[in-house]
Formats: C-alpha cells, sequence, structure tokens
C-alpha cells in the first residue's frame, strides 16, 4: 500500500513556480507522487481561495494516518505546529524547512525549541544550519540539500565557445526582483561600470517575478541603462529555457534576503554551467566553493561586486574552468539522487 502524504505548502500548483518556494515544493511533489499517494493543499494566494482552510481540515480528518510534509515558512510551519499541540493532535509530521532563517529564528528564541522538536524531522538544506539548530536544542534535524529534476542538460561545449565568440560578457540575473536580493546594488553596480566606460562591453538581463513594492524603483532604474534589461519570467521546466539561461557567463546574486538558503537558483546555474557570483551571506558560501564554482564577495558592498563584474569582463576571472566545474556539481543534486529511495525510506516516506 502506497504511503498517504499530505503536503501543505506554497506550490502554483499546475502553473509555473514564482519564487524558490514554490519551485522547490513543486519539485518534491514531483518526486513523492512516483512512490506516494500526495494529497496537495496549496496555500498561495490563499486569499484568492480561502475555501482552502476548510479542505485542509477536512484532509487532516479523512486520512488520519497520512504523514503531513509542511513545506512553508517557519513563521507558518510553527504557528501550526503550536495549534496541533495546543488542541492535542498527534501526527506523523515532517518540517521541510524553506529558506535559511529558521536557525536563527530558534537561536534567538522567537520560535520555541520544544514545539520543533516534536516533529519527525525538520529538515534542512546547509550543514551551518544543522550546527546552529543542534547548538539550540534541536535534536531532530537532518541535511536533505536542495535539488533540481534534471531532464535536460545543455551541450556545454557549444556554449562556452559561444561565450568566448561573444563580443560583450553577458551576466543574468534570476531570482526574484526586490531590495533585498541585492537589486538596488546591482543597478548602482551597472550605473558605476558604465561611468567608467564599460557599457559596451557587458550586458546584464534581469529575469524574475517583480515585487510589487519594488516596481516603480525598478523599472525607473533599469530605464536609465542602455545595457541592461527586464526580460520577465524565465520558464526552467522546458529545455528552452535553460538553453537561454546558458547563453549567459554568469549569474549574479549579491542577495542579502534575510530568509536566503540554499537557492534552487544555485543549481539552475550548474545545469546551465554558469559560475555564480553571489554575496556573502547566509550560507552562500557553503555552496559556492569560491574560485572553483565562482566567487564570493562582501555583501552590501557596491565596490565589491563592481570589481568581481569588471574582472569577468576584463577575462582576469577564468570563466570557462568554472563553468565546466559548475556543470560536474549540477549532477550531485539531481533529484533522484538527493531523493533516493534510499532516502525517503529513512525519512519515512516509503513504506
Amino acid at each position: 500500500m502506497m504511503k498517504k502524504i499530505l503536503f501543505v505548502g506554497w506550490v502554483n500548483q499546475g502553473r509555473k513556480p514564482v519564487d524558490g518556494e514554490t519551485t522547490k515544493n513543486q519539485h518534491i511533489i514531483a518526486i513523492l507522487e512516483k512512490y506516494c499517494w500526495v494529497y496537495v493543499l496549496d496555500f498561495y494566494q490563499k486569499k484568492k481561495h480561502p475555501w482552502i482552510f476548510l479542505q485542509a481540515v477536512w484532509a487532516f480528518v479523512k486520512y488520519p494516518k497520512a504523514t503531513i510534509v509542511l513545506s512553508t515558512s517557519a513563521q507558518n510551519v510553527y504557528s501550526m505546529l503550536k495549534f496541533f499541540k495546543t488542541i492535542g493532535i498527534k501526527r506523523e509530521i515532517i518540517h521541510w524547512v524553506i529558506g535559511g532563517a529558521f536557525g536563527e529564528y530558534v537561536k534567538n528564541g522567537r520560535f520555541k525549541v520544544d514545539v520543533f522538536n516534536n516533529v519527525k524531522y525538520n529538515l534542512v538544506q546547509c550543514y551551518g544550519m544543522i550546527d546552529e539548530l543542534q547548538s539550540a536544542g534541536i535534536t531532530n534535524a537532518k541535511f536533505v540539500p536542495n535539488f533540481r529534476q534534471i531532464n535536460y542538460l545543455p551541450d556545454l561545449n557549444i556554449a562556452i565557445s559561444q561565450r568566448r565568440d561573444s563580443p560583450k560578457t553577458r551576466f543574468v540575473f534570476l531570482s526574484r526582483i526586490m531590495t533585498d536580493k541585492g537589486c538596488d546594488y546591482l543597478l548602482n553596480a551597472i550605473k558605476k561600470l558604465n561611468e567608467k566606460g564599460l557599457q559596451d562591453k557587458y550586458i546584464v538581463d534581469f529575469y524574475g517575478k517583480i515585487d510589487s513594492s519594488y516596481r516603480n524603483v525598478f523599472i525607473d532604474g533599469i530605464d536609465l541603462l542602455s545595457n541592461a534589461c527586464y526580460r520577465g519570467l524565465l520558464d526552467l521546466r522546458c529545455k528552452e529555457g535553460y538553453d537561454i539561461l546558458c547563453t549567459y557567463h554568469a549569474l549574479l546574486f549579491p542577495t542579502f534576503h534575510p530568509t536566503e538558503g540554499f537557492s534552487g537558483i544555485f543549481i539552475d546555474a550548474f545545469i546551465a554551467g554558469l559560475p555564480v557570483l553571489a554575496s556573502d551571506w547566509s550560507y552562500n558560501k557553503e555552496i559556492i566553493e569560491d574560485g572553483k564554482l565562482g566567487t564570493i564577495y562582501p555583501v552590501h558592498n557596491v565596490g565589491a561586486l563592481m570589481i568581481v563584474m569588471e574582472k569577468c569582463i576584463n577575462e582576469e576571472i577564468d570563466l570557462y574552468t568554472m563553468a565546466v566545474n559548475a556543470r560536474k556539481m549540477a549532477l550531485k543534486y539531481k533529484s533522484e539522487i538527493v531523493l533516493s529511495v534510499d532516502c525517503l525510506k529513512s525519512l519515512g516516506l516509503i513504506e
């Protein structure tokens, strides 16, 4: 008999993922459905379909023996777990941690340790977070890195040849477009590099959903830059998306987002053979080996970002060797490897 799973989180089921959480959850569900019976409780844009709360209550009652997988923000999970504890609900629960703020919230007392020790596992993406949680008293943290369902790998030899022949260095930003992702820093870096007379030597393309509170600032800023462009959403569910991503030389990731964890964008970059130029924030340097898979530079530092970009433009950084390393690393994060049958059995998700 197949294991029954009630999956709770932001999914945006049946449509393009719009951020890291929806992307990750769609991938998790795709793997679980190979081995389990999965009932998805999609809380994305819940105000537009408030009946999801009644649907959740119905599912919890109808399937009392189903394992509950909570894969959404730690604050939402904490509220649900406290509610379960208050009314005495005892279920097998797995907390699939989203983002990187969970450890800090436990350490600073925002979350009570006993609430999260009451679940079967807290699955985290970085070893650094396990250390944080254990030091705070969490005893059930388990390492499961981020992953991707890799069905297609662009031809890296052709891509590198095209990059070498390109008259301009092509940078890409691929994430939620908002202040905390470092977009202001990036726009300022582009402006300053252009003032140095480099504007004809590189381009920067932005992909991602624009945060509503940042839209006007971003559009006004990018309109002033002749070599920067907003390209909308990049659909990485199809090979054409990765073919486009593969045309760039490097991924820019100057984030200081407070809940940043192991960004799935890193794996997308690895699949496309892109070095990652990332800020020294959260767990970035645990994932991006400096000098091998990309470059780590100080956070909140436009000057440092400029220097890294200029070195790439002047070919002082070997982006091509890094590209080969990145592609090799992508294979480590294939969903079939990370969420293998043995892994799912160890989590109790397969009978």
